[in-house]
């Protein structure tokens, strides 16, 4: 996976969600309407499509660029123990 396919993908998953044309990587998505339904939507799609769970911190890290980080952490933090 690389860096621009996960913002890519993490971008199209939030935006789809939010029913929005366009998303920034850092606009805040509960600025942007983000409620608990949004939320679990997101964390859904991004724990299907990337085994991770945002569950915890999807409203600490509200951003496609916070949410790709904690992607790439997890990622970082599995490698390291294969």
């Amino acid at each position: 996976m690389t860096t621009t396919d996960l913002h890519e993908n993490m971008t199209s998953i939030c935006a789809e969600v939010l029913n929005r044309l366009t998303l920034g990587p850092d606009d805040d998505l509960v600025a942007l309407g983000m409620d608990s339904v949004g939320a679990v939507e997101i964390v859904t799609r991004v724990e299907a499509a990337y085994g991770v769970d945002v569950v915890d911190v999807i409203f600490d890290n509200p951003t496609v660029n916070r949410l790709c980080a904690v992607v790439q952490g997890s990622a970082a933090r599995d490698e390291s123990h294969a």
